[in-house]
């Protein structure tokens, strides 16, 4: 069984907001990425989002997902579907002599997505299961837990699945009307690999109409608003394990400031190695943990990311490393940074920048996010100049500006134990 080659009745005229193509040598394979902006920041119940993301391949009205499975696999394409924060999508990986084959059925699967009863309600069993499980993993737990104090009610503050009353209120129609409002707001197409660029346009415009066609636009979501609790416990299913999480809101990705507080991230310990101040005064010094991270700008996008630190340490230890948490924070903020630490921080950057550019699959991302944030993010030399750009000073600024030890909110996930050893405050469950 193969999908069949015919043009697909799209939904809508003019499908596309933006289309980006680039020829990436080596592989003979082509990645296209169709990403719909909106995503469970837009959607009306928790999980919407989600489910009318995964339901893209489950079946459209020519064929079922079984006929979609059967005909994706055998010419060996890598095909998905996904719902995020904030966009929900299709990806598909192809041998660079199936693109036309590629194309069309992207533009069946987005254009003629059927959202079938059954393979729905299949869906949302899935996505309350994974949820459970999600949430018997301690780590995950508080790390919800923190995320839910800091944002409240906006979808960042709850896991992309939603939540099991809103998955439970969720059905097929509902999934069709999101549906329908993204591709009414335009979509993002992006294809990368071994192709003629110009071919593979002259193709696109045929299935999905020109690009920048003028789309209907919405409101943005209300900003998060955190919690005015300042600290949070809650128990999780660890014998005897505690995870601390420390910070607060920062600034959306397109802030002026961001590449100054990514370099302040990696100083703090958002690197890939041992380094950085809180894993080098917590765990190395210290010995008070057993994994230590921090970050400026953790899940920076359309919305503000986080300052967010995450120490697993035992229960006895959790007052002591959160003490050291807080005056390291208070160090930089008086201290400012070192030189060395500084540069070590930029060169670690510029020279990672290379190995998010070697696929077509990679290229097919970062093009969708360039048009997403409205940013040149696959534009190498504008990112390293980014890099290169902030001075010592800048960086200090930066982080006196957007870090404040003051508005640090806590979160600690303790384990059962702690029930009856009576270890820290009175926790909720």
């Amino acid at each position: 069984m193969t999908f069949e080659n015919g043009d697909c009745a799209a939904r809508t005229p003019k499908a596309l907001r933006d289309l980006r193509i680039r020829r990436v040598e080596g592989s003979a394979v082509v990645s296209m990425r169709l990403w719909l902006p909106g995503g469970s920041r837009l959607e009306s119940r928790p999980g919407l989002a989600w489910v009318t993301g995964r339901m893209l391949t489950e079946g459209t009205e020519r064929r079922d997902w079984k006929e979609i499975a059967r005909a994706s696999d055998g010419l060996g394409m890598v095909l998905g579907s996904f719902g995020g924060l904030e966009a929900h999508g299709i990806s598909l990986d192809c041998l660079s002599r199936d693109w036309h084959q590629g194309l069309r059925w992207l533009a069946e699967l987005a254009l003629e997505s059927s959202f079938p009863g059954d393979r729905c309600a299949w869906t949302i069993r899935q996505g309350i299961a994974d949820l459970k499980s999600l949430m018997d993993q301690p780590e995950a737990k508080a790390s919800w837990a923190f995320a839910e104090q800091l944002y409240g009610e906006h979808a960042a503050g709850r896991p992309p699945t939603g939540t099991v009353a809103g998955l439970e209120a969720i059905n097929a129609d509902l999934c069709a009307e999101l549906h329908d409002r993204s591709l009414a707001r335009g979509a993002v197409l992006t294809v990368a690999g071994l192709l003629d660029e110009d071919e593979v346009q002259a193709e696109i415009e045929r299935l999905f109409g020109e690009p920048g066609a003028e789309m209907q636009t919405c409101e943005a979501p209300p900003p998060p608003a955190s919690e005015t609790q300042g600290r949070r416990e809650i128990i999780t299913s660890a014998r005897d394990q505690a995870h601390l999480f420390v910070g607060h809101l920062t600034v959306p990705r397109s802030d002026p400031d961001m590449a100054a507080l990514q370099l302040l991230s990696i100083i703090l310990g958002a690197g890939a190695g041992l380094t950085g101040r809180i894993p080098d005064r917590v765990r190395e010094k210290e010995g008070l943990a057993y994994s230590a991270a921090a970050s400026a700008v953790s899940g920076a996008g359309l919305d503000p990311g986080r300052l967010v630190v995450h120490v697993g340490t035992s229960p006895d230890t959790l007052s002591r490393a959160e003490q050291c948490v807080r005056e390291e924070i208070v160090r930089l903020l008086e201290q400012g940074v070192e030189p060395e630490e500084l540069e070590s921080a930029r060169s670690y950057l510029l020279r990672r920048e290379p190995f998010h550019r070697e696929t077509p699959q990679q290229w097919a991302e970062l093009l969708a996010a360039s048009v997403l944030y409205q940013l040149p993010l696959d534009d190498p030399e504008w990112v390293n100049e980014r890099y290169q750009a902030p001075t010592r000073e800048d960086v200090e600024t930066a982080a006196r500006r957007h870090l404040d030890a003051d508005r640090l909110k806590v979160t600690a996930g303790l384990p059962s134990s702690t029930r009856t050893q009576g270890i820290g405050a009175p926790a909720s469950s």
